[in-house]
């Protein structure tokens, strides 16, 4: 009976002194994550507004890196669907606090291949670099395919079909990662690029196809 009581009276001391998420950071990761699932699944009205709350919270912290990186998955985003995005407010960040890995970052998904230090890139998107700085599509859509998360791997798509030429294979990998994962925004800005390279390849019967199948996906 002591030995048990001696465990309780730990185990509340333990929870008692455990460290607390700071309400900011609890709320800015659950807001980024939402405007992510939103801007995905082609809700991009109920998006923003998660984007404002998320970067709302970080500025209570008063870290500029944090609100940089807040920002570039915002454009993440929109590249891996090969949008073009406003980085004003990116660049007016690193001009205050520079910061070598956001920098980096910036300018992969910008498409500055010969400008990104691959030291400061994720591993995933490192190997990536020197295939897409010597436009070598067989090897970039080996390291792409090679991708775990389905994100990066999307965002990885769209920074390569943005930036430098492109075939069915990549967006055929496009594709089938937004529908695996339920992303309709993605799934038919691809199909669109898929039907459109078939036309410009003379290749009327997979356009007619890919056409047919976008009715009947939007019905």
């Amino acid at each position: 009976m002591r030995k048990i009581l001696f465990v309780l009276i730990c185990f509340v001391i333990c929870a008692c002194g455990s460290k607390q998420i700071p309400e900011w950071k609890d709320t800015s990761s659950r807001q980024l994550e939402s405007y992510k699932y939103y801007f995905l699944t082609d809700k991009e009205t109920s998006s923003e507004p998660h984007f404002v709350k998320a970067k709302k919270a970080i500025a209570r912290s008063n870290d500029l890196n944090l609100l940089g990186t807040a920002y570039l998955t915002k454009y993440a985003l929109h590249v891996s669907i090969f949008e073009d995005f406003d980085d004003s407010d990116f660049l007016r960040i690193n001009k205050l606090q520079p910061n070598a890995k956001n920098f980096s970052y910036y300018n992969f998904i910008k498409g500055n291949f010969h400008e990104v230090n691959s030291y400061f890139l994720p591993a995933h998107y490192s190997k990536l670099l020197k295939p897409a700085q010597e436009k070598d599509l067989a090897t970039a859509i080996r390291e792409i395919t090679a991708i775990d998360d389905p994100l990066s791997r999307l965002v990885a798509c769209g920074v390569l079909v943005k930036y430098l030429p492109y075939d069915d294979n990549i967006l055929q990998i496009a594709i089938s990662t937004s529908a695996d994962n339920g992303w309709g925004r993605p799934l038919f800005a691809y199909l669109i690029k898929l039907q459109k390279y078939y036309l410009d390849q003379k290749e009327t019967v997979k356009a007619e196809s890919i056409k047919e199948r976008l009715e009947l996906l939007k019905k």
